[in-house]
């Protein structure tokens, strides 16, 4: 499996509504599952990822984050 390929399942897999973007509990609700995060450091990922602020990540912004 592609690089690409691998992202975009990770992706669809955080995105548990189907609407194309992460929100923010989806985000949450994903790194708090295994290992803990807190929800400070979880905010603080989403708003990194986050690049043009719209309180959704969208596929791309979510393929540069995990690079």
């Amino acid at each position: 499996m592609s690089g690409n390929a691998s992202t975009r399942a990770q992706f669809d897999a955080i995105d548990t509504d189907g609407d194309g973007f992460i929100s923010a509990g989806e985000l949450k609700t994903f790194l708090q599952e295994n290992p803990k995060v807190s929800d400070a450091n979880a905010k603080q990922a989403f708003d990194f990822a986050d690049e043009n602020s719209d309180n959704q990540i969208s596929y791309e912004e979510f393929a540069k984050f995990v690079r």
